[in-house]
């Protein structure tokens, strides 16, 4: 444990020494990937680090494979060598993953022989191979609107969080968030259908996607725009932009569909989404907020504080979805940075939250051009973030010891980086 904690400080503050040059502009994209592939290749032979969940992820495809509905039971239905290793907390919850989750990892299962450690390299190798094409779509997003590529593979790719909960802990966000990329990237270049066929895909593995999606109708008006300025696609934008975005969606809704009827498992996840609310940490502001009330003296029970807040959250969360999607319409750079907004608002305003959900949030991050404000603030709360979940995935704010320290370190990182990027804030004005 000692040994694991010291990496994590080793990682965090090696990954601060590179931000001051990417910051500036002067960190090459090589660099930054690198680094990201030297702190994410010794993960190869590990088992799953600071969760449990990748072995939940492969007992749901050998329940898929055996007829089980994952949809319906836990892995304890479906017992053997895939079950084991499933945390308690898990064994009888149904999965809220889509069915090209479950898909995927029927068939890694199948190569696995039924070997549950050969089933962990497969997915890691696969986990691994998804960070790469996630920094490849990034760089070329932001060669495409103008942004400094390697600060945003730095903060996207060799961040603790990539390295610790995807590279490590083997997470499924990489997916989706690939395919979202690659929708963004697709819909700059025009190639609508396409981008509806990421989506598709997307939504089909995890529905956080859906977020996304929204904000690629302004970027499609803004390409449309320059190209009436340009003589092409006739002198009405507005129409031609619903009209390329009608097309990915139709496209999507049709992948979806043939993804849910291939993988044979059915529309059950959509009810199942709901078992996430069964995890309760201080990540989530709606949980956060029962908390506080419920130590007041003479409130009512948790339980009902909670089921309160959690409703009062979704109410607010969707008007502030619709709220953001409007407001960061101008053009294509604002509907960047509306998807690195929106992401940030439903994990925060979700009733659940664990920090790999903010991958999502650093996989856009540059690409939403911040001010350095914003990212010291993003530099503070990764220190926290990498300091709530224990190696062994238990989930560590509940400790006062271990959440002050996780306070103390992103203060002292968020100080020393506002500190370290003074001289770039300075030749920037």
């Amino acid at each position: 444990m000692i040994l694991c904690w010291a990496g994590v400080a080793l990682l965090l503050t090696s990954w601060l020494a590179l931000g001051p040059r990417a910051t500036a502009g002067r960190l090459p994209v090589g660099d930054a990937a690198w680094a990201t592939a030297l702190w994410s290749l010794p993960m190869l032979p590990a088992i799953p680090l600071f969760s449990r969940d990748a072995w939940s992820y492969l007992a749901q495809g050998a329940m898929t494979g055996a007829g089980v509905d994952p949809y319906e039971f836990g892995p304890e239905a479906n017992p053997g060598a895939f079950t084991t290793e499933v945390s308690p907390d898990w064994q009888s919850t149904a999965t809220p993953y889509g069915p090209l989750h479950l898909s995927l990892m029927r068939i890694i299962v199948a190569m696995s022989g039924g070997h549950p450690e050969v089933g962990i390299l497969i997915l890691r190798v696969v986990t691994l191979a998804c960070v790469a094409a996630m920094l490849a779509l990034i760089v070329a997003a932001a060669r495409r609107v103008g942004v400094d590529a390697g600060a945003a593979v730095w903060m996207a790719g060799a961040s603790p969080l990539t390295v610790i909960h995807l590279s490590g802990g083997l997470h499924n966000e990489v997916v989706p968030l690939v395919a979202c990329l690659a929708a963004v990237v697709l819909t700059l270049d025009r190639r609508y259908a396409w981008a509806g066929v990421l989506m598709g895909l997307a939504v089909a593995f995890k529905a956080t996607a859906v977020i996304v999606a929204p904000f690629l109708l302004w970027i499609a008006l803004d390409r449309r725009r320059h190209s009436a300025g340009e003589g092409r696609f006739g002198s009405r934008p507005v129409m031609g932009a619903i009209a390329d975005t009608a097309l990915a969606a139709v496209v999507a809704i049709v992948v979806f569909v043939v993804a849910t009827v291939a993988s044979g498992t059915g529309f059950g996840w959509v009810n199942a989404i709901s078992v996430s609310d069964r995890v309760i940490n201080y990540l989530s502001a709606p949980t956060a907020v029962a908390h506080l009330i419920h130590a007041l003296p003479g409130t009512a029970g948790f339980a009902d504080i909670l089921a309160v807040s959690r409703d009062i959250g979704r109410v607010v969360l969707a008007i502030a979805l619709v709220a953001v999607w409007w407001c960061f319409r101008r053009d294509t750079r604002t509907a960047l940075r509306g998807i690195l907004v929106g992401l940030l608002v439903f994990v925060l305003l979700n009733s659940l939250a664990w920090p790999w959900y903010y991958v999502w949030v650093t996989g856009f991050w540059f690409l939403g051009r911040p001010g350095p404000r914003a990212t010291t603030g993003a530099v503070g709360v990764t220190a926290f973030l990498i300091m709530a979940i224990g190696p062994n995935g238990s989930t560590s704010l509940y400790s006062p010891v271990i959440t002050g320290i996780a306070v103390l370190a992103a203060i002292a990182s968020g100080w020393w980086w506002w500190r370290a990027t003074a001289d770039s804030r300075v030749s920037t004005r």
